[in-house]
């Protein structure tokens, strides 16, 4: 049987947004695949869309789509915090976040990444491809066997991680509001035994406009990064800090 994988939605006031989100997990084709939702306790209509779709998807069932199998919608102090709900409420072999605003990049995105992949379950960390958009610039790929300290080896959308490194690593630390994924990957970075298995696709769409995204607060996002380094004793630490002075200046500007 394929690994059971789980994906992990979250959001906040993202009724413009999330549609799209929600159609591309029910969508895929991957066979053993369970998907939570979880709501910041949004005041916009966001928690009545997720209820509408965990209702019209559970009825379709017998025709083979996927469905919500569970969501909540309560206020939490952030991103980490709503990150690991999902962890806590997780069955899956593999687990992975795909934020509102996100989507996959096609309905076999999940079935191509672990396709690939010879024996998933000795692997750790499962990842692939993403493609980022932007409103004024060029898209941008990310993603690579090759795996550089100064910044995940993708976006966490196309990164699936085998529920042992939870265990063993912990969850994401509630100190960090918009690192907190870089932060957790240097807690197992250099460790020689941690094993990675790269997929060559494109598995996971990040456009500007997802909700709860770090690219609306980058210098914010690149003091974490160098918070993170300096508690790792991480060398990026001077190239992170060039970023942050980068994006400080471009924001005063």
């Amino acid at each position: 049987m394929k690994p059971r994988v789980t994906v992990v939605t979250i959001c906040f006031n993202a009724a413009s947004i999330i549609q799209k989100t929600l159609e591309s997990v029910l969508h895929q084709d991957y066979p053993n695949l369970e998907y939570l939702v979880i709501d910041g306790g949004s005041k916009d209509e966001t928690p009545q869309i997720i209820k509408q779709y965990q209702e019209e998807y559970a009825a379709k069932q017998n025709a083979g789509t996927q469905r919500i199998h569970w969501w909540v919608s309560e206020k939490d102090s952030g991103v980490s915090e709503a990150f690991n709900k999902g962890i806590a409420k997780s069955t899956g072999d593999f687990l992975g976040f795909m934020n509102a605003g996100d989507y996959f990049a096609s309905n076999d995105a999940l079935s191509k990444l672990f396709a690939q992949i010879q024996s998933p379950t000795d692997a750790d960390l499962v990842y692939g491809k993403a493609r980022l958009t932007f409103e004024n610039a060029p898209e941008k790929i990310v993603g690579a066997p090759n795996r550089p300290a100064h910044k995940l080896p993708s976006a966490h959308q196309a990164m699936y991680y085998h529920r042992g490194v939870w265990e063993k690593y912990g969850t994401f630390r509630l100190d960090y509001r918009y690192a907190m994924d870089y932060e957790h990957y240097h807690r197992f970075r250099t460790n020689s035994q941690f094993r990675y298995a790269f997929s060559d696709v494109i598995v996971a769409e990040r456009p500007l406009t997802s909700a709860r995204n770090s690219f609306g607060n980058p210098s914010r996002t690149y003091s974490e990064y160098i918070k993170a380094d300096r508690e790792h004793h991480n060398p990026a630490l001077v190239l992170n800090y060039a970023k942050y002075w980068r994006d400080k200046i471009k924001e005063r500007i």
